[in-house]
Protein backbone atom coordinates (compact mmCIF):
# COMPACT_ATOMS: atom_id res chain seq x y z
CA UNK A 1 0.00 0.00 0.00
CA UNK A 2 1.51 3.49 -0.86
CA UNK A 3 0.20 5.47 2.11
CA UNK A 4 1.91 8.39 0.83
CA UNK A 5 -0.93 8.47 -1.69
CA UNK A 6 -3.75 7.76 0.67
CA UNK A 7 -5.71 9.61 2.73
CA UNK A 8 -5.03 8.23 6.18
CA UNK A 9 -7.49 8.47 9.45
CA UNK A 10 -6.37 5.87 12.63
CA UNK A 11 -9.59 6.54 14.88
CA UNK A 12 -11.18 4.73 17.90
CA UNK A 13 -14.05 4.97 20.07
CA UNK A 14 -14.74 4.68 23.92
CA UNK A 15 -17.89 4.24 25.09
CA UNK A 16 -19.86 3.31 27.52
CA UNK A 17 -23.27 1.52 28.60
CA UNK A 18 -26.62 3.32 29.77
CA UNK A 19 -27.52 1.95 33.38
CA UNK A 20 -29.59 -1.04 33.17
CA UNK A 21 -31.66 -0.77 36.16
CA UNK A 22 -32.96 3.53 35.35
CA UNK A 23 -32.72 3.42 32.04
CA UNK A 24 -35.08 0.01 30.48
CA UNK A 25 -38.43 -0.77 31.50
CA UNK A 26 -39.04 -3.50 33.07
CA UNK A 27 -40.39 -5.37 30.01
CA UNK A 28 -36.81 -4.80 28.18
CA UNK A 29 -34.75 -5.74 30.99
CA UNK A 30 -35.88 -8.84 31.41
CA UNK A 31 -36.04 -9.18 26.88
CA UNK A 32 -31.95 -8.07 27.53
CA UNK A 33 -31.36 -10.99 29.70
CA UNK A 34 -33.62 -13.71 28.86
CA UNK A 35 -31.20 -16.30 28.50
CA UNK A 36 -29.48 -15.57 32.04
CA UNK A 37 -29.99 -18.55 34.52
CA UNK A 38 -27.58 -17.83 36.99
CA UNK A 39 -26.91 -14.66 38.80
CA UNK A 40 -23.21 -14.62 36.71
CA UNK A 41 -24.83 -15.32 33.90
CA UNK A 42 -27.07 -12.17 34.58
CA UNK A 43 -24.37 -10.01 35.26
CA UNK A 44 -22.16 -11.40 32.25
CA UNK A 45 -24.99 -10.28 29.90
CA UNK A 46 -25.66 -6.65 31.43
CA UNK A 47 -21.87 -6.32 31.25
CA UNK A 48 -22.01 -7.52 27.28
CA UNK A 49 -24.47 -4.76 26.86
CA UNK A 50 -21.38 -2.21 26.41
CA UNK A 51 -20.69 -3.73 22.70
CA UNK A 52 -23.89 -2.99 21.29
CA UNK A 53 -25.23 0.20 19.75
CA UNK A 54 -28.51 0.20 20.51
CA UNK A 55 -27.68 -0.34 24.50
CA UNK A 56 -24.28 1.66 24.96
CA UNK A 57 -23.40 5.44 23.52
CA UNK A 58 -20.43 6.90 22.25
CA UNK A 59 -18.14 9.07 25.00
CA UNK A 60 -15.27 10.10 23.10
CA UNK A 61 -13.79 9.27 19.50
CA UNK A 62 -9.79 9.43 19.06
CA UNK A 63 -8.56 10.84 15.32
CA UNK A 64 -5.08 11.36 13.73
CA UNK A 65 -4.16 11.67 10.63
CA UNK A 66 -1.48 9.54 10.08
CA UNK A 67 0.10 11.70 7.74
CA UNK A 68 -0.24 14.96 8.75
CA UNK A 69 0.41 13.47 12.11
CA UNK A 70 -2.27 15.72 13.53
CA UNK A 71 -4.60 14.63 15.80
CA UNK A 72 -8.06 15.14 17.86
CA UNK A 73 -10.27 13.56 20.74
CA UNK A 74 -14.02 14.58 20.28
CA UNK A 75 -15.79 14.04 24.09
CA UNK A 76 -19.11 13.26 24.78
CA UNK A 77 -19.46 16.41 27.37
CA UNK A 78 -20.90 19.60 27.79
CA UNK A 79 -19.98 21.99 25.27
CA UNK A 80 -18.27 24.76 28.26
CA UNK A 81 -16.04 21.50 29.45
CA UNK A 82 -12.22 22.77 28.35
CA UNK A 83 -9.68 19.87 28.71
CA UNK A 84 -5.91 19.94 28.26
CA UNK A 85 -4.24 17.98 25.75
CA UNK A 86 -1.07 19.22 26.35
CA UNK A 87 0.58 16.62 27.78
CA UNK A 88 -0.37 14.12 25.77
CA UNK A 89 0.68 16.49 22.57
CA UNK A 90 4.36 16.12 24.35
CA UNK A 91 4.41 13.08 25.42
CA UNK A 92 2.73 10.98 22.61
CA UNK A 93 5.50 9.56 20.44
CA UNK A 94 4.69 8.67 16.34
CA UNK A 95 7.04 5.72 15.74
CA UNK A 96 9.14 5.72 12.45
CA UNK A 97 10.43 2.56 12.34
CA UNK A 98 13.65 1.24 10.42
CA UNK A 99 13.88 -1.64 8.77
CA UNK A 100 17.56 -2.21 9.64
CA UNK A 101 17.44 -3.94 13.08
CA UNK A 102 19.77 -2.78 15.89
CA UNK A 103 23.33 -4.78 15.85
CA UNK A 104 23.23 -7.58 18.86
CA UNK A 105 24.84 -5.99 21.99
CA UNK A 106 24.26 -2.52 20.77
CA UNK A 107 23.67 0.32 23.57
CA UNK A 108 20.53 1.19 21.22
CA UNK A 109 18.17 -1.56 21.16
CA UNK A 110 15.56 0.24 19.57
CA UNK A 111 14.58 -0.03 15.98
CA UNK A 112 12.44 3.55 15.41
CA UNK A 113 13.11 6.61 15.51
CA UNK A 114 10.51 9.01 17.09
CA UNK A 115 8.63 12.04 16.01
CA UNK A 116 6.03 14.41 17.59
CA UNK A 117 2.63 15.12 16.86
CA UNK A 118 2.10 18.61 15.13
CA UNK A 119 -1.38 19.35 16.83
CA UNK A 120 -3.56 17.88 18.90
CA UNK A 121 -7.18 19.29 19.68
CA UNK A 122 -10.05 18.12 22.31
CA UNK A 123 -13.61 19.28 21.42
CA UNK A 124 -16.96 18.90 23.52
CA UNK A 125 -20.17 18.27 22.73
CA UNK A 126 -23.12 16.40 23.15
CA UNK A 127 -23.04 12.37 21.55
CA UNK A 128 -24.28 13.70 18.14
CA UNK A 129 -22.46 16.39 17.58
CA UNK A 130 -19.44 14.83 18.08
CA UNK A 131 -20.51 12.14 16.01
CA UNK A 132 -21.24 14.88 13.04
CA UNK A 133 -17.95 16.41 13.76
CA UNK A 134 -16.19 12.81 13.04
CA UNK A 135 -18.44 12.55 9.85
CA UNK A 136 -17.62 15.98 8.68
CA UNK A 137 -14.44 15.95 9.24
CA UNK A 138 -14.02 12.65 6.74
CA UNK A 139 -15.73 14.76 3.90
CA UNK A 140 -13.81 17.82 4.36
CA UNK A 141 -10.20 15.79 4.52
CA UNK A 142 -10.97 13.44 2.15
CA UNK A 143 -9.85 10.64 4.08
CA UNK A 144 -9.67 7.09 2.34
CA UNK A 145 -8.21 4.68 4.43
CA UNK A 146 -9.24 3.98 7.32
CA UNK A 147 -7.06 2.44 10.05
CA UNK A 148 -8.12 1.17 13.34
CA UNK A 149 -7.92 -2.24 15.73
CA UNK A 150 -10.57 -4.54 15.80
CA UNK A 151 -12.68 -1.90 13.81
CA UNK A 152 -14.80 -3.92 11.38
CA UNK A 153 -16.04 -5.88 14.19
CA UNK A 154 -16.90 -3.05 16.71
CA UNK A 155 -15.83 0.91 15.91
CA UNK A 156 -16.94 0.92 12.23
CA UNK A 157 -20.46 -0.47 12.87
CA UNK A 158 -21.08 1.43 16.23
CA UNK A 159 -20.43 4.26 14.69
CA UNK A 160 -22.68 3.46 12.18
CA UNK A 161 -25.50 2.57 14.02
CA UNK A 162 -25.29 5.47 16.57
CA UNK A 163 -25.63 7.77 13.31
CA UNK A 164 -28.77 6.09 12.69
CA UNK A 165 -30.41 6.12 16.03
CA UNK A 166 -29.13 10.05 16.32
CA UNK A 167 -31.39 10.53 12.87
CA UNK A 168 -27.94 11.54 11.11
CA UNK A 169 -26.22 10.64 8.28
CA UNK A 170 -22.49 9.23 7.83
CA UNK A 171 -20.26 10.42 5.00
CA UNK A 172 -18.54 7.44 4.40
CA UNK A 173 -20.04 3.78 4.57
CA UNK A 174 -17.43 2.17 6.76
CA UNK A 175 -19.38 -0.85 6.55
CA UNK A 176 -19.14 -1.54 2.47
CA UNK A 177 -18.12 -4.85 0.97
CA UNK A 178 -17.41 -7.42 3.18
CA UNK A 179 -14.65 -8.48 5.63
CA UNK A 180 -12.20 -10.58 3.56
CA UNK A 181 -12.77 -7.07 0.54
CA UNK A 182 -11.78 -3.82 3.17
CA UNK A 183 -8.31 -3.28 2.32
CA UNK A 184 -9.17 -0.84 -0.37
CA UNK A 185 -10.64 1.77 1.85
CA UNK A 186 -9.62 -0.16 5.92
CA UNK A 187 -6.75 -1.51 7.43
CA UNK A 188 -8.49 -3.64 10.37
CA UNK A 189 -4.86 -4.79 12.85
CA UNK A 190 -6.72 -6.74 14.32
CA UNK A 191 -7.77 -8.79 11.39
CA UNK A 192 -4.16 -8.49 10.44
CA UNK A 193 -2.56 -9.77 13.20
CA UNK A 194 -4.38 -13.10 12.96
CA UNK A 195 -4.66 -13.19 9.45
CA UNK A 196 -8.46 -12.54 8.73
CA UNK A 197 -9.33 -15.58 10.60
CA UNK A 198 -8.42 -15.79 14.44
CA UNK A 199 -8.89 -18.84 16.55
CA UNK A 200 -9.08 -19.02 20.48
CA UNK A 201 -5.31 -20.90 20.43
CA UNK A 202 -2.17 -21.20 18.06
CA UNK A 203 -0.40 -19.13 15.95
CA UNK A 204 -4.07 -16.96 14.70
CA UNK A 205 -5.10 -16.34 18.16
CA UNK A 206 -6.22 -12.52 18.90
CA UNK A 207 -4.93 -10.66 21.59
CA UNK A 208 -5.62 -7.04 23.27
CA UNK A 209 -3.98 -4.22 21.48
CA UNK A 210 -1.80 -3.71 24.74
CA UNK A 211 -0.55 -7.21 24.29
CA UNK A 212 0.64 -6.47 20.51
CA UNK A 213 2.32 -3.12 22.07
CA UNK A 214 4.19 -4.73 25.05
CA UNK A 215 5.52 -8.08 22.62
CA UNK A 216 7.05 -5.48 19.52
CA UNK A 217 8.40 -2.66 22.06
CA UNK A 218 5.53 -0.31 21.67
CA UNK A 219 4.53 2.24 24.05
CA UNK A 220 1.63 0.59 25.62
CA UNK A 221 -1.71 2.62 25.55
CA UNK A 222 -2.59 1.06 28.84
CA UNK A 223 0.90 2.33 30.64
CA UNK A 224 -1.05 5.37 32.65
CA UNK A 225 -3.06 2.80 34.46
CA UNK A 226 -6.63 3.26 32.67
CA UNK A 227 -8.42 0.36 30.68
CA UNK A 228 -11.43 0.18 28.81
CA UNK A 229 -13.48 -1.42 31.16
CA UNK A 230 -13.18 1.63 33.10
CA UNK A 231 -14.39 3.67 31.35
CA UNK A 232 -18.11 3.72 31.94
CA UNK A 233 -17.11 4.60 35.60
CA UNK A 234 -14.69 7.32 34.55
CA UNK A 235 -17.84 9.18 32.26
CA UNK A 236 -20.29 8.65 35.66
CA UNK A 237 -17.85 10.85 37.18
CA UNK A 238 -17.62 12.92 34.18
CA UNK A 239 -13.93 12.63 34.33
CA UNK A 240 -13.51 13.46 30.78
CA UNK A 241 -9.72 14.37 30.82
CA UNK A 242 -8.77 10.76 31.50
CA UNK A 243 -11.26 9.82 28.92
CA UNK A 244 -9.63 11.73 26.18
CA UNK A 245 -5.90 10.94 27.36
CA UNK A 246 -6.74 7.20 27.34
CA UNK A 247 -8.75 7.07 24.04
CA UNK A 248 -6.05 9.03 22.23
CA UNK A 249 -3.28 6.91 23.68
CA UNK A 250 -5.21 4.16 22.20
CA UNK A 251 -5.19 6.31 18.58
CA UNK A 252 -1.49 6.15 18.84
CA UNK A 253 -0.56 3.18 19.67
CA UNK A 254 -2.83 1.93 16.35
CA UNK A 255 -0.85 4.08 14.28
CA UNK A 256 2.09 2.98 15.82
CA UNK A 257 1.00 -0.92 15.15
CA UNK A 258 -0.23 0.25 11.66
CA UNK A 259 3.68 1.60 10.89
CA UNK A 260 5.40 -1.49 12.11
CA UNK A 261 3.07 -3.50 9.85
CA UNK A 262 3.18 -1.47 6.92
CA UNK A 263 7.18 -1.63 7.17
CA UNK A 264 7.45 -5.52 7.48
CA UNK A 265 3.91 -6.96 6.64
CA UNK A 266 2.08 -5.42 4.13
CA UNK A 267 2.96 -7.28 1.21
CA UNK A 268 1.13 -5.13 -1.18
CA UNK A 269 3.30 -2.08 -0.09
Amino acid sequence: MDIKRKKVLVFDLEVAPYDFDTYYDEETREYLIKFAKTDEEREKAIEGLVFTPFTSRIVAIGMMDYNKKEGAVLVNAPKETVLDPSAKLESEKILDYDVKQPEEGSENDKIYNEEKLSKLTYLCGNEKEIIEMFWKKIKHEGYNMFVTFNGREFDCPFIMLRTFLLKSRPTYNLMSGTDFNIKGYHTDLMKEMTFNKHSPTGARRKFSLDFYCKQLGIPSPKADGVKGDMVKDLYNNKEYQTIADYCFGDVVATGNLFNLWSKYLDFNN
